[in-house]
């Protein structure tokens, strides 16, 4: 069980904006809490989530769970519905994760090619960075030892996403709870292939960083749709 999540007490009033701070760290404290039971799946798919249990279990308001809860449902990972609360959302299954995948190719490579002009230096070697730490990371089968991963690879693609320097692509591509959708799929296992996917974003970087828009579209392309073929059977 998680440790009681002490909510501190109000901030003097010569100091605005820290009680909202405080409350975000809580509610990305039990947004995390929460991702790692859904995506163990200590937490049954269709499992009804009581928001004053949590709320008693964390030590805390109603408020920060709730607004965790509206984050998970953005994310994909819990669902709503009025009168009947929330309830955790089944893992994908193969149609689910082929439209997402091609949602991904049409947000993707529409950002790239739209936010090329925008690529530097220095971003190309923060991809490179980033792709580096994949490579190194040591992953296992449980959420806890393969989160890392997944927020690493997710940092990876939104700053190409990010290119496009638009707040409502990069609202688009979060809203498809991709990154958080895989990761229940990959309970028990941890990653799959990631030689191939370091590689593939070798591939990637190399072509950014010759300034090859070409290129670099086929090899975004190639490893969205190589991602994409364990849910094709």
């Amino acid at each position: 069980m998680m440790e009681p999540i002490r909510e501190p007490a109000l901030p003097p009033s010569d100091r605005p904006g820290r009680s909202d701070l405080q409350r975000s760290n809580l509610v990305d404290q039990i947004h995390d809490e929460l991702h790692r039971r859904i995506t163990d799946r200590l937490m049954a798919a269709g499992e009804r989530i009581i928001i004053d249990k949590l709320a008693a279990e964390f030590g805390v308001s109603l408020i920060p769970v709730r607004e965790a809860l509206a984050r998970l449902k953005v994310e994909r990972l819990v669902t709503h519905e009025s009168n009947k609360g929330y309830r955790v959302a089944p893992a994908p299954e193969g149609f689910e994760m082929r439209k997402l995948f091609e949602a991904r190719l049409v947000v993707e490579l529409g950002a790239l090619e739209q936010g090329f002009a925008n690529l530097t230096d220095a971003l190309v070697e923060q991809l490179a960075a980033i792709n580096a730490t994949i490579r190194n990371g040591d992953y296992g089968p449980e959420f806890a030892s393969f989160r890392d991963f997944i927020d690493r690879n997710a940092h990876f693609h939104r700053l190409i996403v990010g290119l496009a320097q638009n707040p409502f692509i990069d609202e688009a591509y979060s809203t498809l709870g991709y990154h958080q959708r895989v990761a229940q799929t990959l309970f028990g296992r941890g990653p799959d292939n990631l030689d191939m996917i370091v590689s593939e974003h070798d591939t990637i970087v190399e072509a950014l960083r010759r300034r090859d828009l070409a290129a670099a579209k086929q090899a975004l392309g190639d490893h969205i749709r190589h991602g994409m073929d364990p849910y094709l059977a």
